[in-house]
């Protein structure tokens, strides 16, 4: 019912970022209501609005209007939180059940970044979905803005500029 990825398997503990890509499978049992979506994040760890151009309600839920969707969160830290493994918790709040899955993330300092592991396939659909026209609705103006081309330049920051960045 419910896949949730990251795009990084570690984050740093100080102004680290990630991805949160969440698939919400087609399933026959559930109804053809409007879902929500839940994501429970640890203490020190935000989240921006959701990048696929779903609504968000009142308690932050993400509302969802048809199963076999995918939903994109950008997560990051702002101020230093304490390292270790920290679990996100992700529900889907339907009519008829709520289903959770839960997805471990390492918190790290910056120097142990270099092992990090990129799932590649949630950075494709972080891309594919920045880049594709938002959900229409019909109650709304939505403007899409392209992104603009980024040139990638040689200095003494190009080497951190190559292992964090994420084009989307």
């Amino acid at each position: 019912m419910l896949d949730i990825k990251l795009a990084k398997s570690k984050m740093e503990n100080e102004e680290g970022m990630n991805h949160l890509w969440i698939h919400i499978h087609k399933d026959k049992t559930f109804g053809r209501h409007m879902s929500e979506l839940q994501i429970r994040l640890p203490k020190g760890i935000h989240r921006s609005h959701n990048l696929s151009g779903f609504v968000e309600n009142e308690r932050a839920h993400i509302v969802v209007d048809a199963l076999g969707q995918d939903v994109i969160i950008e997560i990051f830290t702002q101020d230093a939180i304490q390292c270790g493994e920290k679990t996100i918790v992700v529900s889907l709040l339907t009519a008829e059940t709520t289903v959770s899955k839960e997805i471990s993330i390492q918190v790290v300092e910056e120097d142990e970044m270099d092992m990090v592991e990129i799932d590649e396939q949630v950075v494709e659909r972080t891309k594919e979905l920045s880049n594709a026209d938002p959900p229409n609705d019909e109650g709304t103006n939505i403007v899409s803005i392209p992104p603009r081309i980024l040139e990638i330049k040689n200095n003494e920051f190009s080497y951190l500029e190559k292992k964090y960045r994420v084009d989307y």
